[in-house]
C-alpha cells in the first residue's frame, strides 16, 4: 500500500522553465521511479488561482505567517511509497550527480513534508483509477497546523462526520487519504485525488459543496481550527507522468 507520501513543493523562475521541466520529466523523475522503494510519482501543476471570495458565512481563512515558512506553490511533486523508511534512506535519497544538485537548485521557495496516512476512503470514481495504476489525474493536497488538543480533537471528528463522507459522493473522485507528518512545517495533511479537473476549476471545494451533508457537523468551522500552509491548498492536473 501507498500510505507514506512525500510532498515537495516549489516555484521556478521563467528563464529556467522549460529547461528544468525538460530535464525533471525527460530524466530525473524517469530515473527516480525506476529506483526501489517509490510506488508512484506524480508532479503537478498547479491551477490558477481566479481570487473569488469564499462563500459567504465563511470565517476568515488562517495562513502562516512565519517569515522562514518557504512559500513555493507552482509545482508539486508528490512521491507515494509503502514505508516512510524510504524517505530516510541516504542511499536512495542522496544527489547522486552535479547536474542533479544544478539542476535542483533551481527550485525557488522550495518546502516539503513526509506525511503517514491515518486513514482514507474512497470516493464514487474509485473504479476508474484502481491502485497500482500510478499518480492520480488530479490532486488536492491541503497542509496545515493546529495548535491546541481541542483543535486535533474537533478537527478528527470534522474529517470523519462531514469532509471524509463528502469525498465518497463527490464528482470525479478516486478518493481521499487524510495524512499527519513526520517530517516538515506541517503537522496534518489531506490528499484528494480525482480522475480530472476542469478548466475553470481552482480547487475541488465546490464539488464538495456539491455533495452535501455539510449538516453532519455541527461545531466549529474548520476555519478556525487549522493555520495554513503559504498559498494552500495546491490543486492541479498531472503533468509527469503524461495523462
Amino acid at each position: 500500500m501507498d500510505t507514506a507520501i512525500k510532498a515537495e513543493w516549489y516555484d521556478l523562475d521563467d528563464a529556467d522553465r522549460d529547461g528544468f521541466l525538460a530535464w525533471l520529466h525527460g530524466k530525473h523523475l524517469p530515473a527516480l521511479q525506476a529506483r526501489p522503494g517509490p510506488i508512484w510519482i506524480g508532479h503537478y501543476n498547479r491551477a490558477p488561482k481566479s481570487g473569488k471570495p469564499l462563500p459567504a458565512g465563511y470565517p476568515a481563512r488562517v495562513d502562516t505567517d512565519d517569515p522562514k515558512v518557504p512559500r513555493g506553490s507552482q509545482y508539486l511533486l508528490v512521491t507515494a511509497a509503502a514505508s516512510p523508511d524510504v524517505f530516510f534512506d541516504p542511499n536512495l535519497t542522496a544527489d547522486t550527480d552535479a547536474e542533479t544538485k544544478a539542476q535542483l537548485a533551481r527550485r525557488k521557495e522550495y518546502r516539503f513534508g513526509i506525511f503517514i496516512e491515518e486513514t482514507r476512503v474512497s470516493g464514487p470514481d474509485w473504479y476508474r483509477h484502481l491502485p497500482g495504476t500510478g499518480a492520480p489525474p488530479a490532486i488536492q493536497l491541503g497542509n496545515y497546523l493546529t495548535t491546541t488538543v481541542t483543535d486535533d480533537m474537533d478537527l478528527s471528528m470534522w474529517y470523519r462526520q462531514m469532509k471524509l463522507p463528502q469525498v465518497t459522493r463527490a464528482r470525479g473522485c478516486i478518493g481521499a487519504r487524510k495524512l499527519v507528518a513526520i517530517a516538515g512545517w506541517a503537522k496534518h495533511g489531506i490528499l484528494y485525488e480525482f480522475m480530472e479537473m476542469e478548466t475553470d476549476e481552482e480547487n475541488f471545494e465546490q464539488r464538495f459543496r456539491d455533495a452535501g451533508l455539510s449538516e453532519r457537523w455541527t461545531g466549529r468551522h474548520v476555519l478556525k481550527i487549522v493555520v495554513h500552509a503559504p498559498n494552500g491548498p495546491h490543486a492541479g492536473r498531472r503533468i509527469w507522468p503524461p495523462v
